[in-house]
């Protein structure tokens, strides 16, 4: 393999060592830097390709000093070969992930390695693009990026100008840069992952705190669906509730739809026609179309551009209270994480919704109370008890009570003390105020 400058592989994964020492920890940083240094080190296009469970979160770099061109061009068709919500099944560093080999080849014809390719993507961008350079033959070297025994990715080399000058001495030391690469990348993506759940546990609560301060359940489920499309990359999401009634279900709110119609939706609630799990308990599963109100929104599916769809019930003490929605308009592979943090926040909107009832109840209850209390009778009084409160009430003295009644002062004393322990009242302010407010004159 020709060299831009005469550098041994020591010294190269020296190099190495010593720019991952100071890269950020980020997934991406890591790999342009270690394609950018190979290629300053050493002639070529330098290819490395971080793969993941989910392709759509597959990261590629590619780098050629010297020939940014042709660079550019195998990164778009690496992307076309990993695009998102297709599984590449084919391809070179396909071929080393799943066999965990190393692979050499020197003088390889290009025509050659272009009738081998037999993914539809990658035979559709070869035919609609063509490559800014052609060479006749090409020498190539991917090896496995691996952290911990598990393969990540590949790191590798196409040489165009030096075809044959591959060597197995250099599989040796590419190997080497290839494997602190990949811890190098697993401990960025544990990293990432620890400032997700951060966000994440953080996300919570904000929820949280949008309970305790405000008896307002729409905010609280405007924060809920918030966090859902930002922590969850959801496209649309939305909460359908169940009528008091127990006969419909419709949408309280919604976020992220197209239509301006959704928060007018309702369905009819029928639970024998409905999922036993999600009437009960968690649900964490990917559909292709609605759980609730199938037929009525397919329709809707097909204008949004819907692929992927998943819902959790709303579950307070075995009691149904409606659903949370999550559309998504590419196919989705979430992981487990994923649905527990829906799941939480499916159980906290629950939550919200339940003490918002509790305390609509507690309300009409007080004022149920307050009316009864108001309307309560007076207590067990004589005629002659309820002339002197009248007279009480109305702020007449003792002496102005006495002529009216024709009893002595001492009589009407008497008298009012018994009513002021009827009316559970201290004074006579407090028997005219309650007895003006209870209704009892």
């Amino acid at each position: 393999m020709k060299q831009t400058q005469t550098v041994t592989g020591p010294e190269i994964v020296g190099r190495i060592s010593d720019e991952l020492a100071k890269v950020e920890l980020d997934t991406r940083a890591i790999l342009t830097t270690v394609t950018k240094t190979l290629s300053e080190l050493r002639s070529g296009t330098w290819v490395a390709l971080l793969m993941n469970k989910d392709p759509s979160t597959s990261l590629i770099a590619v780098t050629d000093k010297d020939d940014p061109a042709t660079a550019s061009y195998i990164e778009g068709y690496l992307a076309a070969v990993y695009r998102p919500g297709q599984t590449a099944t084919t391809g070179l560093s396909q071929r080393v992930i799943e066999t965990g080999d190393p692979l050499l080849m020197t003088n390889v014809s290009r025509l050659g390695l272009i009738e081998s390719i037999t993914s539809p993507p990658a035979r559709a961008f070869l035919e609609k693009n063509p490559p800014p350079k052609v060479y006749d033959t090409l020498g190539l070297l991917v090896v496995p990026m691996r952290s911990h025994g598990a393969i990540v990715g590949t790191l590798g080399v196409f040489d165009w100008q030096c075809p044959d000058s591959l060597t197995q001495a250099e599989l040796q030391w590419l190997q080497v840069v290839a494997d602190r690469t990949g811890v190098a990348l697993e401990h960025a993506q544990l990293n990432s992952a620890a400032i997700y759940r951060l966000e994440r546990l953080a996300a919570l609560r904000s929820v949280l705190l949008a309970i305790g301060s405000s008896q307002d359940l729409r905010l609280t489920l405007e924060v809920i669906l918030e966090q859902v499309t930002a922590k969850l990359g959801a496209d649309a999401a939305d909460i359908v509730l169940l009528e008091e009634g127990q006969s419909e279900l419709a949408v309280a709110i919604s976020i992220g739809f197209h239509s301006a119609s959704i928060p007018n939706q309702r369905f009819r609630f029928d639970p024998a026609r409905m999922d036993p799990s999600m009437l009960s308990g968690r649900r964490g599963e990917v559909m292709a179309a609605p759980g609730i109100g199938r037929d009525q929104r397919l329709s809707l599916f097909a204008r949004e551009g819907f692929q992927s769809y998943v819902a959790v019930p709303l579950v307070v003490r075995n009691n149904f209270q409606g659903v949370i929605e999550v559309f998504h308009r590419s196919k989705l592979e979430p992981d487990q994480e994923w649905f527990d943090f829906l799941s939480a926040l499916a159980s906290v909107a629950a939550i919200a919704i339940d003490n918002n009832a509790l305390l609509r109840q507690h309300h009409i209850d007080g004022l149920t109370d307050l009316s009864r209390k108001r309307h309560s009778p007076a207590p067990d009084m004589s005629r002659l008890e309820l002339q002197i409160l009248r007279s009480a009430v109305e702020g007449r003295t003792n002496r102005e009570i006495s002529a009216e009644v024709h009893l002595s002062q001492n009589t009407i004393k008497f008298h009012i003390r018994q009513i002021l322990q009827k009316a559970g009242v201290a004074n006579r302010t407090e028997l005219a105020r309650e007895a003006t407010r209870q209704g009892w004159l």
